[in-house]
C-alpha cells in the first residue's frame, strides 16, 4: 500500500498535465476570439460584468499607489467599462480602453455615457491593435482576468505591453486556473524576463469574485 501510494505521488504531477490538455483542451485562436465577441454557454455576458465594486475598489487603490491623476492609462480587457468608470470617478482623466466584444462596448456606452464620451474605446481584439500604439505610449498598462484568457498563440503581445508602458504594469490575473479558455501562467516570470521588474504582489484570496488564484503584480519599467 505504501509503495503504491509513493508511486501515485510520483507519477500523478506528471500525468496531471497531460490529462487537463485532454479534459480541457484549448480551442484555436479564432474560436476564442468568437466566444468572447458573443459568448454561447450562459456565462460572461457583459451585463454580468457591471457587479464587481470591491474589484474595482482594489484596483483603484493599486493604481493610485503608482500612478498620478495626469497619468495617460490603458486597460486591455475593459469589457463594460466598470473599472475604466471607477478611474474616471476618482479623477483619472486620460482613459483608454480596448474590448474585442461589441456588446460590451454598447453597454459600456449606456451605463457609464460621461466616462465613455472623455475616453477612448477601441473594439477590437487586442491583437489587432496593441502593435499600433508607440512605443512608451502610456503611463501604466493594467489588465483584470484578461491575460487568463488570452490565447498561446497570442502570447507575444506580453512584449508589445511592455513596449507600449513608460513607467508602470498591473496585472490582476488567474494564474492557476486552467481550461479551454484559461491558460495558466506566472506573470512575474513572464514580465520580468520581457525586461521589467516587479515591485509589489498581492495575493487576492480576500477580494470578492477574485480568490486565491489571483494575484495582482505591479512592474516598473527598467
Amino acid at each position: 500500500m505504501k509503495l503504491a501510494s509513493r508511486v501515485s505521488t510520483v507519477i500523478k504531477p506528471v500525468l496531471r498535465p497531460v490529462y487537463r490538455e485532454i479534459v480541457h483542451r484549448p480551442k484555436a485562436r479564432r474560436e476564442l476570439h468568437d466566444y468572447w465577441q458573443r459568448p454561447w454557454d450562459g456565462s460572461n455576458r457583459p451585463e454580468g460584468y457591471l457587479e464587481g465594486k470591491e474589484k474595482s475598489e482594489f484596483l483603484l487603490k493599486l493604481i493610485d499607489k503608482h500612478a498620478d491623476r495626469q497619468s495617460r492609462i490603458i486597460e486591455i480587457g475593459c469589457n463594460v467599462g466598470r473599472n475604466l468608470n471607477h478611474l474616471f470617478l476618482a479623477g483619472f482623466t486620460r482613459l483608454e480602453g480596448i474590448e474585442i466584444s461589441a456588446a460590451a462596448v454598447e453597454l459600456l456606452n449606456q451605463s457609464y455615457p460621461e466616462m465613455a464620451r472623455d475616453s477612448v474605446i477601441h473594439n477590437t481584439p487586442v491583437e489587432d491593435l496593441i502593435t499600433e500604439f508607440e512605443d512608451r505610449e502610456f503611463d501604466l498598462v493594467f489588465t483584470m482576468a484578461v491575460l487568463e484568457h488570452i490565447h498561446r498563440d497570442s502570447e507575444w503581445i506580453f512584449a508589445e505591453m511592455v513596449r507600449i508602458a513608460r513607467k508602470r504594469l498591473i496585472t490582476i490575473e488567474d494564474e492557476r486556473g486552467f481550461s479551454w479558455r484559461h491558460f495558466p501562467r506566472n506573470y512575474r516570470k513572464i514580465f520580468e524576463t520581457l525586461g521589467m521588474k516587479q515591485i509589489e504582489e498581492l495575493r487576492c484570496n480576500g477580494v470578492d469574485q477574485l480568490g486565491s488564484d489571483f494575484y495582482a503584480r505591479v512592474f516598473t519599467k527598467l
